[in-house]
């Protein structure tokens, strides 16, 4: 019987991340790794290669079309949900788990990530399972026989773990602290060892593939992060457009978990919170997205202090107060599933908006620019990657990527920019670098309420080498000249 809520809680998630799951056409970071799935590598410029693979395994049946490319990552994060329940279970209290998992079920941010293909619901299931085994490991008893299972399955999840995101790593310190705080006595068993070992052989693919390309993907973590703390965006509007996206019911439930630092459990969630949420928060560079996986400690943590009975009139208001933040979850959870497929007035996650926008039209403007001459090249990874798959023609770009695949000689190509960038800045860039220019034609399309306007230029004789070229209109150089 006890499991019989999580069972529930996981059905209705599912629901909520497969309905109408092929509404919408693949948003720029689906597409890329989309792309990253037909060029398998052990990394990538920008991530480890774990959202390639799962992209790869989902599509390997033969299924075809955008749902083909999302129905594994909506799976995983379907997932997360009884497991986050045993993280609570194993770590907490019951009602921790079942309050957590019921969260994670609506929440906003959550199906967000599981509609979509982005790397942190796959991120989030292996964070979860590694959690789970890495208690296990450390309620044994100073004196016990660590189970060989239980550490070859820790070391497995932390070494899977490190091929999905560097954020990752972070995660990593925060397991770090735990054992130096509170089980110190792990340091001294074999089989722990065992696992640090495993989890360590996960790094070799990463590392590998960054030797082999001048440590591209750590020199552009680290100037990513670097670069957005000297930004121009202030604090306080990053700390808002990150709660925004959370949805504020949801951000009023992980507060609550905030000061619970007693138990050695409490210490360990409260460091896996503090290292992957106050970076994301000080840096206008990462997207809020990267909020969500390290939330789940923290609504770990709120849902432990709820009282187990209702044996006061405190108690009760404190279940009634419950009962209203997760009204708040759910209205905004299938808020933000509607209004992905048509507009509405629910409340929903601020990203919506920005996802349908960056959707709109792809399929028909991708039919449109399979007729135009080759090669296609696009203004940012994203354009490039949504045409690729939508024109069924190779288009390219001048993010780092793309050079690393390789770009044919481009002396006469067809531009591909969106309204994003002042059309009279692009094209005195192109008047500088090509003979001839013509265009931009301007194409418009509308979809479910959101619109795009793609701008194609064409452009013969090439004057610069490729090389200045791909610097000239490197997406990064863009947006600061368009600035």
């Amino acid at each position: 019987m006890r499991a019989l809520p999580v069972l529930g809680l996981s059905l209705l998630g599912l629901i909520l991340r497969f309905w109408r799951l092929g509404d919408l056409a693949l948003i720029g970071d689906e597409s890329y790794y989309w792309l990253w799935s037909r060029q398998l590598e052990w990394a990538y410029f920008d991530h480890p290669a774990g959202v390639a693979v799962l992209t790869w395994l989902s599509t390997a049946p033969g299924v075809q079309g955008e749902v083909g490319i999302r129905w594994l990552n909506a799976l995983l994060s379907a997932a997360c949900i009884p497991l986050v329940y045993l993280v609570g279970l194993k770590m907490l209290s019951q009602r921790a788990g079942l309050i957590a998992a019921a969260a994670v079920a609506f929440g906003a941010p959550y199906i967000l990530t599981a509609r979509f293909v982005y790397t942190d619901a796959l991120q989030l299931f292996l964070m979860l399972l590694n959690l789970y085994f890495f208690w296990r490991l450390a309620k044994e008893e100073p004196d016990g026989v660590l189970s060989y299972w239980q550490s070859v399955a820790f070391g497995l999840s932390l070494a899977l773990l490190f091929n999905t995101k560097y954020s990752a790593y972070l995660y990593t310190l925060a397991l770090s602290a735990a054992v130096l705080i509170n089980h110190r006595w792990l340091l001294s068993k074999r089989r722990f060892w065992l696992a640090v070992l495993i989890a360590a052989a996960g790094l070799l693919p990463v590392v590998a593939w960054n030797a082999a390309h001048e440590w591209a993907s750590f020199r552009w973590q680290l100037f990513h992060v670097g670069f957005s703390l000297t930004g121009e965006s202030s604090l306080l509007r990053n700390v808002y457009h990150s709660l925004s996206y959370l949805s504020w019911p949801l951000v009023i439930l992980a507060l609550l978990g905030l000061g619970r630092v007693g138990r050695p459990a409490e210490q360990l969630l409260s460091l896996v919170a503090l290292i992957l949420l106050v970076p994301v928060v000080l840096s206008p560079a990462n997207s809020p997205r990267n909020l969500v996986n390290g939330l789940v400690a923290l609504l770990l943590l709120a849902g432990d202090r709820w009282p187990a009975s209702m044996d006061s009139r405190r108690q009760r208001w404190s279940a009634a107060l419950l009962g209203a933040i997760f009204a708040g979850i759910a209205v905004y959870g299938l808020g933000t599933v509607i209004n992905l497929s048509e507009p509405s007035a629910w409340p929903s996650s601020s990203a919506v908006h920005d996802i349908r926008r960056d959707a709109a039209g792809w399929r028909e403007l991708g039919a449109d620019l399979g007729a135009y001459p080759e090669p296609l090249f696009a203004l940012d990874y994203s354009i490039a990657s949504q045409t690729w798959y939508y024109s069924g023609r190779p288009a390219y770009t001048a993010w780092p990527q793309y050079q690393m695949w390789g770009i044919p000689p481009l002396q006469d190509v067809t531009i591909v920019g969106l309204d994003y960038l002042p059309e009279e800045w692009v094209t005195a860039r192109l008047v500088q670098a090509f003979e001839r220019i013509r265009g931009p034609l301007e194409l418009r399309y509308e979809e479910r309420g959101a619109a795009k306007q793609a701008l194609v230029w064409r452009a013969e004789g090439l004057r610069l080498d490729d090389e200045a070229f791909l610097l000239q209109f490197d997406f990064l150089t863009l947006l600061d000249a368009a600035r």
